[in-house]
């Protein structure tokens, strides 16, 4: 875009700088003695810088046409000129003097600030209209008749112009005049005066009053009540919608409308799209105000005039220009395509010192400390909004923008996103980066107070900024030992979690070497020390490698947590310092944020520990967990556990299929026990949990895929094959047995035929001696097989016995053996050998346990004792034992005598809820 001061020329002076402090401060006496600046002495310099606005013009015709006797409207002889502080009085008086020339009358100027108090309204009136007193000479005010006269006698009409009444009158009203005061008597001068010209017809007398003026000149001086009803014509030179218009008048020698109606439009639909536009306005309606005030923004007009306007000793309009010929001046050159409140460059003292005056000075050291100073806070944000950003100062433009929005003479302070975003932002970036800007700054600047939805500056420092001062004077220790305190609640292990969890641990020992899975929570990643653990427990290998998980922060270190734990500390600390003067608000801050520090500090370990460290083949794999939502209570464990299982480095099932071909294709058999514990001792095996396993080789064996039995001193005993009624131990002696190996059915015929033979006798443990070098015939399953002695021995196929060297003692023939152990010695017998009559006596039955007498058991406890200090422990292994009787205990906890503070309780509960302890608060 093409620079402002290419489209709207600034006069001369404004850009050469060489305007001073009196350039607008016009004063009606100087021009009559043809002093001060030319723009206002000069009548053709003033009329070139002065807009007309519709009230002046309507204001000259009148008095023109009164004072040349002309018809036409507005021509009241008395006029009362009201105005608000800085409102255009001065100028307007200038106007009509440097007029009287041009129309041929005779002024008359009075300003009752500049006079001596021995000279007198009529005194003034005669000199100036005769060049000497000879009738107005005394203190005694002269009548209407007199004052007639002297109009009368002049041979040119009369424009009397009366200024700063009151200050005159203040000091009137000590001088005694008879039985009356100069300024009684000065009042019924003025009574007198507005008689006499209301009977002229060349005459005009115009008098100013400020609104403020009024009440005080009522109240002390009643006679100025019946002068006000003389003056009943007012005139207001300036309204409202006008000041624009005089400004750049004022301001700017020519403005291209042309090219400022494309700057303006350009910015218009920028705020469009944007949805910046002022609250109830149409684009349309914006695009005409900025239209009529460019360069400047509406907004700049607005805030001057509305709030810095509304302080009692702010010129409106002098001390506006004044002001904005300052930052006129600062911006030419800058390439500013318009200027907003943002371009009000504090670091210039022209600037600064205009604000300063009209607002507490304790604000110099605010804007020294937060938007000038060479530490101020805006440089940090300026810096830390990123490359894109770093040359358009967002910080400082948004912080000034602030800045001029913070005052007013009224309660009304402060800017929303809207009105600061319009300020600050440019066409040519999101104006949502405002947002980002308004959050920095109010970390990093001392004074800028956000609070319901509006930012303002204020002498009081802001709660952020206290908190991160704070922040920065925590103790390196104390941080430490409260990070490691959070760690431990956050990543505390229960009984039955699927991983057990182990914090920052100093040597391998510290880790089990067991079958459990465990996850290994480092505060910063160190890959030396996890694979240290890996491999050994001790000074022996560590067995189950296979069974370690990593976790460590994701950006290396702990830093939300430990952002967060000194912000917590920062804020217990501020909280126990009676010497801030926190406002209601601030206090209320503090309060909420130590309430909700447990959901934060979880929040923040969740935030950090994100990477998972998975053991593999290689070496190891990370994992990212993500981000979780605000406030999820799942345990880590469960959290870590879920995403492994995901990733298929926990199963919880294995198909039976998978396990024949994958272990048993090649294998007569293979233990259970190491099945399950293969896979938790070689690191990148997906580790298959306990209950997997069972399940997989239970449907394994029902479906027939392959058998299951125990192996042990040389022998193998099949115990099920299609048959799912069984128990699965995973024990060193359980073994998985290839089908091959394994016969369903065998009959007494059987065993005679392919068994016992022509032997004399054949051991019951033969068929399941097993060894894996030579070929091994399909043993029968154990309870077929004792089935089928049985059945023989019964029949009396056989015979069963014990076989000590070569001696044999038969045990049982014709009737169904009592017992059959397979162990080596007993053997079956050929019937021939075994005598005719034989029973095996039946052992002796054990006698019953005794039932306990009714009136000896209890169905419920209720008892209700205090616990002594020192018997926890004592009291909690009773209770131990006393659960092992009854499925549902029911404690009630009343703890007195003491104190806890809320957030430790609160601790406690939420300690109670990850054990799956249901609480219950009894009031």
């Amino acid at each position: 875009m093409t620079g402002f001061e290419e489209i709207a020329k600034p006069h001369r002076d404004i850009l050469r700088g060489i305007f001073t402090a009196d350039t607008y401060a016009a004063k009606l006496g100087q021009v009559v003695k043809k002093e001060g600046p030319l723009e206002y002495k000069s009548p053709k310099h003033f009329f070139q810088k002065t807009y007309m606005t519709e009230g002046l013009k309507g204001l000259l015709s009148g008095v023109e046409g009164r004072l040349k006797g002309r018809d036409r409207k507005n021509q009241d002889p008395i006029i009362q000129l009201k105005t608000p502080f800085g409102g255009g009085k001065t100028h307007t008086l200038i106007a009509l003097y440097h007029k009287a020339s041009e129309w041929n009358c005779h002024p008359v100027v009075i300003v009752g600030s500049e006079i001596d108090i021995r000279e007198t309204f009529w005194s003034i009136i005669e000199n100036q209209l005769t060049g000497q007193i000879k009738h107005f000479r005394e203190q005694i005010a002269p009548g209407s008749t007199s004052i007639t006269k002297l109009f009368t006698q002049n041979n040119k009409p009369v424009l009397i112009l009366m200024d700063e009444v009151l200050q005159y009158l203040m000091r009137a009203s000590g001088v005694s005049v008879n039985n009356s005061t100069l300024a009684d008597q000065t009042l019924a001068f003025m009574l007198s005066l507005t008689e006499a010209v209301a009977s002229c017809q060349n005459v005009v007398f115009l008098v100013t009053l400020q609104e403020s003026e009024i009440l005080p000149l009522a109240n002390r001086f009643p006679l100025f009540t019946k002068l006000l009803m003389r003056m009943r014509r007012m005139v207001t030179p300036v309204n409202d919608d006008e000041i624009s218009s005089i400004l750049r008048k004022r301001l700017f020698s020519e403005v291209n409308e042309k090219e400022a109606k494309k700057i303006v439009q350009e910015f218009t639909n920028y705020a469009k799209k944007e949805a910046i536009l002022p609250s109830g306005i149409q684009a349309s309606e914006y695009q005409a105000q900025f239209e009529k005030s460019y360069p400047f923004q509406p907004e700049v007009i607005d805030i001057l005039y509305e709030r810095w306007g509304s302080f009692p000793d702010f010129q409106r309009t002098r001390g506006v220009l004044r002001l904005l010929s300052h930052v006129v001046h600062s911006a030419c050159g800058k390439n500013l395509p318009y200027i907003t409140l943002s371009d009000f460059d504090l670091t210039i003292t022209d600037i600064r010192e205009e604000l300063l005056e009209h607002i507490d000075k304790q604000y110099r050291s605010v804007i020294a400390s937060d938007l000038i100073g060479p530490n101020a806070g805006v440089k940090f944000v300026d810096k830390g909004l990123g490359d894109t950003y770093k040359n358009l100062e967002l910080g400082t433009r948004t912080a000034t923008a602030i800045f001029l929005y913070s005052f007013s003479g009224s309660m009304e302070r402060g800017a929303v996103s809207d009105e600061i975003k319009r300020s600050a932002t440019h066409i040519d970036i999101p104006a949502a980066t405002i947002d980002t800007t308004v959050n920095q700054l109010s970390q990093y600047l001392f004074f800028l107070r956000v609070e319901n939805d509006k930012s303002y500056f204020d002498t009081q420092p802001n709660l952020a900024r206290i908190v991160k001062t704070w922040m920065e004077n925590v103790e390196d220790d104390k941080v430490a030992a409260r990070m490691s305190n959070q760690l431990q609640k956050s990543f505390k292990s229960i009984t039955g979690a699927q991983l057990q969890t182990y914090i920052s641990p100093n040597t391998s020992r510290d880790i089990p070497d067991t079958p459990e899975l465990k996850l290994i929570v480092f505060s910063q990643r160190n890959d030396a020390l996890s694979k240290k653990l890996l491999m050994e427990y001790g000074d022996i290998p560590r067995v189950y490698k296979n069974t370690l998980f990593f976790l460590t922060p994701f950006s290396g270190n702990s830093r939300q947590l430990e952002l967060e734990i000194r912000k917590i500390i920062a804020y217990e600390n501020i909280q126990n310092d009676s010497a801030l003067n926190l406002s209601d608000s601030q206090k209320k801050e503090v309060t909420t944020a130590l309430k909700s520090s447990h959901t934060v500090l979880n929040d923040a370990v969740r935030h950090d520990y994100r990477t998972l460290l998975i053991p593999t083949k290689e070496g190891v794999r990370e994992e990212d967990l993500g981000i979780p939502a605000h406030g999820l209570s799942t345990r880590f464990d469960e959290i870590v556990f879920d995403l492994l299982r995901s990733r298929e480095e926990i199963l919880d099932t294995i198909g039976e299929r998978i396990i024949l071909m994958r272990y048993l294709k090649d294998n007569d058999t293979l233990s259970t026990s190491q099945l399950y514990h293969s896979s938790l001792r070689t690191p990148g095996e997906p580790r298959v949990s306990r209950n997997a396993w069972i399940a997989g080789i239970l449907s394994g064996v029902t479906d027939g895929l392959f058998g299951i039995g125990e192996k042990e001193n040389g022998m193998l005993i099949p115990h099920y094959f299609k048959n799912g009624q069984l128990e699965i131990a995973l024990d060193n002696n359980e073994v998985i047995i290839n089908p091959s190996l394994i016969r369903e059915n065998i009959t007494p015929d059987d065993i005679l035929n392919e068994y016992l033979g022509d032997n004399e006798a054949f051991s019951t443990s033969a068929p399941f001696q097993y060894d894996p070098q030579s070929t091994n015939k399909p043993r029968p399953l154990l309870d077929a097989w004792i089935s089928a002695i049985r059945e023989g021995v019964k029949k009396g196929d056989f015979g069963i016995g014990n076989k000590a060297g070569d001696e044999i003692t038969p045990r049982a023939s014709m009737q169904e053996p009592l017992t059959i152990t397979l162990h080596e010695n007993e053997v079956i017998i050929q019937a021939s050998l075994c005598p005719n009559t034989f029973v095996e006596p039946p052992p002796e039955p054990e006698p019953p346990e005794p039932e306990p007498p009714l009136d000896q058991t209890r169905k419920t406890i209720k008892i209700r004792f205090k616990l002594p200090q020192g018997k926890v422990s004592s009291v909690t292994n009773e209770l131990n034992k006393l659960h092992s009787n009854f499925q549902n205990m029911q404690l009630e906890l009343n703890a007195s005598d003491g104190e806890i503070s809320q957030d430790a309780y609160e601790e406690l509960k939420e300690n109670l809820r990850e054990l799956e302890i249901e609480i219950e608060e009894v009031t």
